[in-house]
């Protein structure tokens, strides 16, 4: 039975999280177009995490709510690290160069 749970849990899991593609930029695609992907991308799977974490607290299965809601947590984790990177990575990345007009004398 236990193993059940377990299976159950994980499924659920993936269910929450297989309810849309998730839609990545092409490889030729400028480092600010990835950057808005991911982050659309994180805010995706975060209301995804918020919609499975409201319905575990409907789940009679006292076990099997503990062990979605330590998927939550690391869901949570996760996603924070996720975005602290991205962040690092767009403060690391020199400004986009402006286009330079020429002076006339």
């Amino acid at each position: 039975m236990k193993v059940a749970r377990i299976a159950l849990a994980l499924l659920l899991t993936q269910a929450v999280f297989a309810q849309q593609p998730p839609q990545t930029p092409p490889p030729s695609a400028p480092a600010s177009d990835h950057a808005e992907q991911m982050q659309a991308d994180l805010n995706q799977m975060e209301s995804l995490l918020n919609n499975m974490q409201s319905e575990i607290n409907f789940l009679r299965d006292q076990n099997l709510q503990i062990l979605l809601n330590t998927n939550v947590r690391m869901w949570t984790i996760l996603i924070r690290d996720l975005r602290r990177q991205l962040d690092e990575e767009q403060r690391r990345l020199p400004a986009s160069p402006r286009p330079t007009t020429p002076q006339h004398k």
